[in-house]
């Protein structure tokens, strides 16, 4: 492994950090309306890169946000609103999402016996930090992105059992990985639920890194006191309205899922009337204008 710029660095780059990213708050997804808004930032910032394609309800929405373990984290600036988005999907009957293209890769790591999970839907408003590739000279995206990641972890660690985080990205986006430390996990592949873009793996062992915490700088970040995991106790669950509105109404993703991935779903949320929310589907016509402003 490598070791990461020094913490008294990362204090110099802090001070160079625009003053309107003083009043962010770095916390996980409570309401449906967050959660709507952020899968719109994603969708908005991936589509400028060529990594969706259009749909008119401008959201990047899967089966695995359907999921309860899936989680939602967001940067939300006083005045601006959501400014920055990134999720986690752990591992399940589903899978996961980047094993359409490393399931082999990944495969590798649940024979080991290890629990996944793997972060997805990074997204920074374009607005304010830009559109060109993320380097470590960019002070402000750099330590926006670190505090991002930083609640994700604090979530995973305090409040899941994840062994093993994974990551699947576009090449241009590797320098962000190479300075947490993630491990190459699988080459280059076109990855189809990336619009057929290139990608690449990498992962990281939670317990492996916080043993070598006090050598890495990088690491130190994100392994201070054990994290609580109350901040997370207010995560969004999803009603069967919301799941009706979102994965039926808005987007067809139940309707594009198989028999055993929907009785998975339908298992998650055993007190749920699954039979009405997809029912639901001939009697409504599509909700596309579901978008809450920003600010």
């Amino acid at each position: 492994m490598t070791t990461g710029p020094s913490i008294s660095l990362l204090g110099r780059l802090y001070d160079t950090v625009p003053q309107f990213l003083r009043p962010v708050e770095f916390r996980i997804v409570k309401t449906v309306e967050e959660f709507k808004i952020a899968s719109q930032l994603v969708y908005t910032e991936y589509l400028k890169r060529n990594y969706v394609k259009p749909n008119p309800a401008r959201l990047k929405l899967s089966l695995y946000h359907a999921l309860p373990t899936t989680a939602t984290f967001i940067a939300v600036h006083r005045r601006l609103g959501i400014i920055g988005t990134v999720s986690v999907v752990e591992d399940s009957p589903l899978g996961l999402p980047m094993d359409e293209a490393y399931k082999t890769e990944v495969d590798v790591l649940r024979r080991q016996g290890l629990r996944v999970a793997e972060v997805s839907m990074l997204a920074l408003d374009g607005r304010l930090f830009g559109q060109k590739v993320f380097t470590l000279f960019h002070a402000k995206k750099l330590l926006f992105t670190l505090r991002l990641f930083k609640i994700m972890f604090d979530y995973l660690r305090s409040s899941t059992p994840t062994d093993e985080l994974v990551a699947c990205f576009n090449p241009k986006h590797q320098i962000l990985y190479e300075f947490l430390q993630l491990q190459p996990l699988g080459g280059l592949k076109t990855y189809t639920a990336a619009n057929s873009n290139p990608s690449v793996a990498r992962h990281l062992n939670i317990r492996d890194t916080e043993q070598h915490a006090a050598s890495h700088a990088a690491y130190q970040l994100f392994y201070g006191k054990k994290p609580s995991p109350a901040p997370f106790a207010e995560k969004l669950k999803f009603s069967p309205s919301d799941l009706e509105t979102l994965f039926v109404h808005t987007l067809p993703v139940f309707a594009s899922a198989s028999p055993t991935e929907l009785a998975h779903i339908k298992s998650c949320y055993p007190t749920y009337p699954f039979a009405d929310i997809l029912n639901a589907a001939h009697t409504s016509p599509p909700q596309f204008g579901l978008m809450l402003p920003q600010s």
